[in-house]
Protein backbone atom coordinates (compact mmCIF):
# COMPACT_ATOMS: atom_id res chain seq x y z
CA UNK A 1 0.00 0.00 0.00
CA UNK A 2 2.79 2.45 0.91
CA UNK A 3 4.45 1.81 -2.46
CA UNK A 4 1.21 2.67 -4.30
CA UNK A 5 0.80 5.84 -2.22
CA UNK A 6 4.38 6.86 -3.02
CA UNK A 7 3.78 6.32 -6.76
CA UNK A 8 0.65 8.46 -6.67
CA UNK A 9 2.48 11.13 -4.64
CA UNK A 10 5.21 11.24 -7.30
CA UNK A 11 2.62 11.51 -10.09
CA UNK A 12 0.76 14.19 -8.21
CA UNK A 13 3.92 16.28 -7.75
CA UNK A 14 4.30 16.47 -11.53
CA UNK A 15 0.90 18.15 -11.91
CA UNK A 16 0.73 20.17 -8.72
CA UNK A 17 2.81 23.20 -7.89
CA UNK A 18 3.12 23.88 -4.19
CA UNK A 19 3.73 27.31 -2.75
CA UNK A 20 5.91 26.05 0.06
CA UNK A 21 7.10 22.55 -0.75
CA UNK A 22 9.48 21.98 -3.63
CA UNK A 23 8.38 18.85 -5.52
CA UNK A 24 11.94 18.25 -6.71
CA UNK A 25 13.43 18.43 -3.22
CA UNK A 26 13.94 14.94 -1.79
CA UNK A 27 13.85 16.28 1.77
CA UNK A 28 10.43 17.80 1.13
CA UNK A 29 9.18 14.57 -0.44
CA UNK A 30 10.30 12.70 2.67
CA UNK A 31 8.41 15.15 4.91
CA UNK A 32 5.23 14.74 2.86
CA UNK A 33 5.57 10.94 2.80
CA UNK A 34 6.14 10.82 6.58
CA UNK A 35 3.03 12.95 7.14
CA UNK A 36 0.97 10.75 4.83
CA UNK A 37 2.16 7.72 6.78
CA UNK A 38 1.11 9.45 10.02
CA UNK A 39 -2.36 10.10 8.62
CA UNK A 40 -2.61 6.55 7.22
CA UNK A 41 -1.86 5.27 10.73
CA UNK A 42 -4.65 7.33 12.29
CA UNK A 43 -7.24 5.08 13.98
CA UNK A 44 -10.04 7.12 12.38
CA UNK A 45 -8.62 6.71 8.89
CA UNK A 46 -7.91 3.03 9.43
CA UNK A 47 -11.55 2.51 10.44
CA UNK A 48 -12.75 4.66 7.52
CA UNK A 49 -10.69 2.59 5.08
CA UNK A 50 -12.06 -0.67 6.52
CA UNK A 51 -15.60 0.60 5.96
CA UNK A 52 -14.82 1.84 2.43
CA UNK A 53 -15.07 -1.38 0.46
CA UNK A 54 -14.23 0.46 -2.79
CA UNK A 55 -10.85 1.73 -1.53
CA UNK A 56 -8.02 0.31 -3.62
CA UNK A 57 -10.61 -1.13 -6.04
CA UNK A 58 -11.91 2.08 -7.63
CA UNK A 59 -8.97 4.02 -9.03
CA UNK A 60 -10.64 7.47 -9.16
CA UNK A 61 -11.92 7.32 -5.61
CA UNK A 62 -8.66 5.88 -4.28
CA UNK A 63 -6.70 8.68 -5.99
CA UNK A 64 -9.06 11.23 -4.47
CA UNK A 65 -8.31 9.90 -0.98
CA UNK A 66 -4.58 10.08 -1.68
CA UNK A 67 -4.91 13.62 -3.07
CA UNK A 68 -6.77 14.62 0.11
CA UNK A 69 -3.89 13.25 2.19
CA UNK A 70 -1.35 15.06 0.00
CA UNK A 71 -3.26 18.33 0.34
CA UNK A 72 -3.27 17.95 4.12
CA UNK A 73 0.40 16.96 4.20
CA UNK A 74 1.46 19.97 2.12
CA UNK A 75 -0.80 22.58 3.74
CA UNK A 76 1.93 23.68 6.17
CA UNK A 77 5.70 23.43 5.86
CA UNK A 78 6.21 23.89 9.58
CA UNK A 79 5.78 20.57 11.41
CA UNK A 80 4.28 22.13 14.54
CA UNK A 81 1.72 24.02 12.46
CA UNK A 82 0.85 20.83 10.56
CA UNK A 83 0.24 18.91 13.80
CA UNK A 84 -1.81 21.75 15.32
CA UNK A 85 -3.97 22.59 12.31
CA UNK A 86 -4.42 19.24 10.54
CA UNK A 87 -6.06 17.17 13.25
CA UNK A 88 -6.21 13.82 11.48
CA UNK A 89 -7.67 12.25 14.59
CA UNK A 90 -10.78 14.43 14.49
CA UNK A 91 -14.25 13.77 13.12
CA UNK A 92 -14.10 17.06 11.19
CA UNK A 93 -11.03 15.86 9.29
CA UNK A 94 -12.58 12.52 8.36
CA UNK A 95 -15.83 14.27 7.40
CA UNK A 96 -13.78 16.49 5.08
CA UNK A 97 -12.52 13.32 3.42
CA UNK A 98 -16.10 12.01 3.14
CA UNK A 99 -17.23 15.23 1.47
CA UNK A 100 -14.34 15.15 -0.99
CA UNK A 101 -14.92 11.52 -1.96
CA UNK A 102 -18.69 11.93 -2.19
CA UNK A 103 -18.29 14.85 -4.58
CA UNK A 104 -16.19 12.63 -6.88
CA UNK A 105 -18.50 9.64 -6.60
CA UNK A 106 -21.46 11.82 -7.65
CA UNK A 107 -19.61 12.67 -10.86
CA UNK A 108 -19.09 8.98 -11.72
Amino acid sequence: MKKKVKEVVDKFYKFFEMNVFDPNNEKHKMIVQRRINMMMGSPLLIQWLKESTWFNKDEKLTHEVIKYLINCATAFLNEKEFIEKIDFNSKDWIEGLDVRVSSVSKKN
